[in-house]
């Protein structure tokens, strides 16, 4: 895998934005043992297997994805750490390429590990992602899952579990939240982790958010970088720290005003 991303400039960008990114959720605590996962459409840097590398057997999805065909598509591996994959990529990721009628694909092998390494449990949902994506001719070639601690927090508080009742606390905690997450975050009722259910509420709250949250679960962002969902993440995580915060010094968070959030909206077109 080495001197596949060596020889191209792109790969080199992508694998520095995933390490970058997986170094930072493990730093950030978001990360514990094998939590979250990381997908990136890297079809745009990927023409075939190079020299000294192979496709592994078919394996058959449960769907079609038809706009998935002869896309390849970059996961962190089952089992895989976010701490080990900052540190070794090439070993704690795969390759998948799907075939001309996006219900099959083959794994790109790695001739520097001794064994395959599986893609991501969550698989159904970043191919549905990706899928949507592409059809929808959007940037967005990123997919991050992470367990940032705070808004996980709120999940568990019966209050924040409606979307516009979250959206406009998390708004109300800074100027940032508003500015570069005005479209706030969409909130998808707990789920089997790994089902083609999670898979299609998720699809349906990307519609109008680039951030979902997942009800006692976590939280996945799509960008078009790794550090571009980081930073969504990392925005909508300290609008929670601020407010538990206050709470837990036993003072209710204020909160910026209705009229003035609507001036910073005006003021930045958000």
């Amino acid at each position: 895998m080495q001197d596949l991303i060596a020889g191209s400039k792109a790969f080199v960008k992508i694998t520095d934005d995933i390490t970058e990114v997986a170094g930072l959720l493990w730093q950030k605590g978001w990360a514990e043992r094998n939590a979250g996962n990381l997908s990136y459409n890297i079809s745009h840097a990927f023409n075939s297997a190079p020299m000294g590398f192979d496709f592994g057997a078919f394996q058959q999805l449960d769907r079609k994805y038809p706009n998935l065909r002869n896309q390849a598509i970059l996961l962190t591996a089952t089992g895989s750490r976010m701490r080990d994959v900052a540190k070794a990529p090439y070993q704690n990721t795969c390759i998948i390429y799907l075939d001309g009628d996006g219900k099959k694909y083959r794994q790109l092998i790695n001739p520097e590990i001794n064994v395959e390494l599986l893609p991501t449990s969550e698989l159904p949902t970043h191919l549905a992602i990706h899928e949507m994506l592409i059809g929808e001719k959007r940037k967005e070639k990123v997919v991050v899952h992470t367990h940032p601690n705070n808004l996980l927090s709120l999940s568990h508080i019966r209050e924040f579990c409606q979307q516009d009742v979250i959206n406009n606390m998390l708004w109300g905690m800074q100027p940032e939240t508003c500015v570069f997450v005005g479209d706030g975050l969409g909130f998808v009722p707990y789920l089997m982790t790994g089902s083609e259910e999670l898979a299609g509420a998720t699809i349906k709250k990307l519609k109008n958010h680039r951030v979902v949250m997942w009800e006692k679960h976590g939280c996945l962002a799509i960008g078009e970088t790794a550090n571009d969902a980081f930073d969504l993440l990392d925005v909508l995580d300290k609008s929670a720290s601020l407010f538990l915060t206050c709470k837990s010094a036993g003072y209710n968070a204020g909160g910026i005003s209705k009229n003035d959030l609507n001036d910073l909206r005006r003021k930045f077109d958000v």
